[in-house]
């Protein structure tokens, strides 16, 4: 038994029979690949062409040829097909995003549908971004998933002429206080404060980023091991625009508790386990880089104890670390 399913026993019967299944499967795929082939060449653009790649693409849904000439067929006899066609290829290509959701030609064909769909542009949009809900539902760190969503996305407000960068902000927000260490909704988060910002969605600007350093510092304490919130973490240290915003104390301060709050983590860290964070040292090292290039004055700098425990901690990273101990006063 592994993790509950009865692991199958294969004899000397079995296998045997497995080699002549795939045997004729193979026959098989071959046959349909070498058909398409003639077809493509012999400009046969047909609702028969069109079944021959779907039984095709249900054996291989990364043959991206395939998808190119289906492509091809549609746009030839678009004019011969109906709403109940496009319906079902929309269909067609959620049947296969089920079982392969990380193939990118399934994900392009998808689009390339919607973009041609032949009416209700903006509601057929509408219904795509439901769709990504409940892909994401079923897997929220699915980084093909949340690139998609930001496509539709995209599509809805240039067809609405409005900004759903509030509502996405929501949703993203939902999305790691469901599970913190979902990368994906962080990057995301990233992408919607830079463009909110740059557009002056954000009435008062302060006050939201004073609330984002309150929501980064429950987060560590939350899960100081995931790697998610602190590379989140030294975009917001690193991120010009904040810098900018905050006053110069605010922004000292901002820097100081940051870093106050990561040195506390790392002492509990070695209390508890004997092991230093990587990622508090790492964060350590990046506020003193920028209250030196501020002239700031630096309370117990720890650089170079860190730089020298990083180079063992870290080794793969270790030259880096090498050349930053360089630089140090």
């Amino acid at each position: 038994m592994q993790h509950g399913i009865k692991r199958r026993q294969w004899t000397k019967d079995l296998l045997d029979q497995k080699r002549e299944d795939d045997e004729k499967k193979i026959a098989s795929y071959k046959s349909l690949v070498k058909s398409m082939f003639q077809c493509r060449d012999n400009d046969d653009y047909t609702y028969e062409a069109i079944e021959l790649t779907t039984n095709l693409l249900d054996m291989n849904p990364e043959f991206n040829t395939a998808w190119n000439y289906r492509r091809d067929i549609i746009s030839s006899i678009k004019t011969q097909l109906d709403l109940g066609f496009w319906k079902n290829e929309l269909k067609f290509t959620m049947i296969q995003l089920k079982k392969f959701p990380k193939v990118y030609w399934i994900w392009n064909h998808r689009v390339w549908t919607l973009d041609n769909f032949p009416s209700q542009q903006l509601t057929i949009w509408q219904g795509e971004l439901t769709v990504v809900d409940a892909l994401l539902e079923l897997d929220s760190r699915n980084f093909h998933g949340w690139h998609y969503r930001r496509m539709v996305i995209s599509k809805i407000e240039e067809l609405s002429h409005s900004s759903l960068n509030k509502k996405e902000f929501d949703y993203v927000t939902s999305k790691i206080n469901k599970n913190i260490s979902n990368y994906s909704a962080w990057h995301q988060r990233v992408q919607l404060i830079t463009d909110m910002l740059s557009k002056d969605q954000i009435t008062d600007k302060v006050d939201f980023i004073k609330k984002e350093i309150d929501y980064i510092t429950n987060a560590i304490f939350t899960d100081a091991e995931d790697q998610s919130v602190w590379f989140y973490i030294v975009w917001m240290v690193k991120f010009p625009t904040i810098r900018a915003l905050l006053s110069k104390e605010d922004y000292s301060n901002f820097l100081r508790e940051l870093k106050d709050n990561a040195l506390m983590i790392n002492a509990d860290e070695v209390d508890f386990s004997g092991k230093e964070n990587v990622w508090c040292l790492k964060i350590v090292l990046e506020i003193e880089i920028i209250q030196r290039l501020l002239c700031e004055p630096i309370v117990e700098a720890v650089s170079k104890d860190y730089l020298e425990k990083l180079i063992k901690l870290d080794p793969l990273r270790q030259n880096r670390y090498r050349f930053l101990l360089s630089k140090l006063p």
